[in-house]
């Protein structure tokens, strides 16, 4: 068991974690052993950006405010293409949609304050953020171990 290379797996996966399982495979370390760490990674992260999510949304508020009062900014919503993507995402497949696609394509600490944004209420946002980390790390895993194995 490499611990080195199953902690920068553990590290890449915090943040992306759609590529975190190929420098393990090219390093020759066990499919599960990839799996799990990934997993693990991207579920730390998820976790302490979904809970931290209301600060974060909080503290940008007050900054656009902040900015808006001293003239620098005008206070407009913004409709770039990844907020319309979101929005798709969110209108078409609802809670399961959003917390399956945002954390994989965008990151997992957007993805998760996303997710929290639209569907803090929800007290199963989070459960399904996690199980649908796994499901992907089982999926990516087996993708990149196909590819580059």
């Amino acid at each position: 068991m490499d611990w080195h290379i199953l902690w920068s797996t553990f590290v890449l996966a915090t943040f992306k974690f759609l590529i975190s399982g190929i420098p393990g495979i090219k390093l020759g370390v066990p499919y599960w052993e990839i799996t799990v760490s990934s997993a693990m990674g991207a579920s730390f992260s998820a976790g302490v950006f979904y809970f931290a999510s209301e600060r974060v949304i909080l503290f940008q508020k007050k900054r656009r405010e902040l900015k808006a009062l001293k003239g620098k900014v005008k206070l407009k919503r913004k409709f770039t293409r990844t907020n319309k993507w979101v929005v798709r995402i969110k209108k078409t497949f609802g809670i399961l949609g959003l917390t399956y696609f945002a954390p994989l394509f965008l990151s997992i600490p957007v993805g998760s304050i996303i997710c929290a944004k639209f569907y803090s209420e929800n007290k199963y946002t989070f459960p399904l953020i996690i199980i649908w980390i796994i499901v992907n790390s089982i999926m990516l895993n087996l993708l990149w171990y196909g590819l580059f194995g």
